[in-house]
């Protein structure tokens, strides 16, 4: 145990040495002694470097965590709600276009009940257009928002009858919008009363 003693008790002393001769140098270049050896400037160049690196990492970062803008979010849930609330029964391709601009838990609920969709458009036999009156985000995590909207369909039998008024239904949404595939879409959708 005694000679681990002394090495411990040597090591420190080292290292001490150490400390002594960094300062006293130090102390030299500051006081116009010495000048900085080819070693002290090269530390010192790459230690500017890294931080350079790390600074521009974090950037990046932060910025990778934020690359939608609300605006971003407010134009996809806008644009999502619109075709989600203008059925058609001419339209082929709605249920597609529904599902295009729909990702996860929305868009598989969604697709197990199309069928039904699609019969409940056809028997009804209106064209609804929807337009979106207002949206604005309530709240972001991170890649997803939260975006309440609020929308007016304008239901018409098909016919060029302007002579009649056209039925309009309003309503309020709360929308998840989130990324899939590049693309913003709905991760949810719920009615507000």
């Amino acid at each position: 145990m005694a000679r681990e003693a002394v090495l411990d008790e040597e090591l420190a002393a080292r290292v001490e040495l150490r400390r002594a001769v960094d300062d006293l140098r130090e102390q030299e270049v500051r006081a116009g002694l010495r000048r900085r050896s080819r070693a002290d400037r090269w530390a010192i160049g790459l230690a500017l470097v890294a931080s350079v690196v790390a600074v521009i990492a974090v950037v990046g970062w932060v910025r990778a965590e934020r690359s939608y803008t609300d605006e971003d979010f407010r134009q996809a849930a806008t644009e999502r709600v619109e075709v989600l609330l203008s059925p058609d029964p001419r339209g082929a391709g709605q249920v597609r276009r529904i599902l295009d601009g729909a990702t996860g838990a929305f868009r598989d609920e969604f697709a197990q009940s199309a069928d039904a969709y699609t019969r409940f458009v056809v028997s009804q036999g209106t064209i609804g257009r929807g337009v979106v009156d207002g949206a604005g985000v309530s709240a972001r995590s991170g890649d997803r928002a939260s975006v309440l909207v609020a929308a007016t369909v304008v239901f018409t039998d098909g016919r060029d009858d302007s002579a009649s008024p056209e039925p309009v239904q309003q309503f309020r949404l709360s929308v998840l919008v989130e990324p899939d595939d590049g693309r913003l879409k709905l991760a949810a959708v719920q009615y507000l009363p």
